[in-house]
């Protein structure tokens, strides 16, 4: 926007987005204004989150939705 003193404001205001501890986010992925993504939860590549994702979660697609919960059976801890 150009105002009349010559001078220019290029503002903009977005809504925040709040992402819990030990969140994985893959490649390519949009993350909408005001999204709330839980803890400890994964959002696959080229995912456009749009709603809230609960903790422990594996979301994805477009739009992104949660698929299922993540588990201890999913870990690696017994490899170790």
């Amino acid at each position: 926007m150009k105002y009349e003193d010559g001078h220019v404001s290029v503002s903009e205001y977005a809504k925040e987005i709040h992402i819990g501890n030990n969140v994985w986010i893959s490649c390519n992925v949009v993350v909408c204004g005001g999204v709330h993504i839980g803890n400890n939860s994964v959002i696959g590549a080229g995912s456009v989150v749009t709603k809230d994702i609960p903790d422990n979660c594996l979301a994805y697609g477009n739009p992104c939705k949660p698929i299922r919960i993540i588990t201890e059976k999913d870990t690696k801890l017994d490899l170790l």
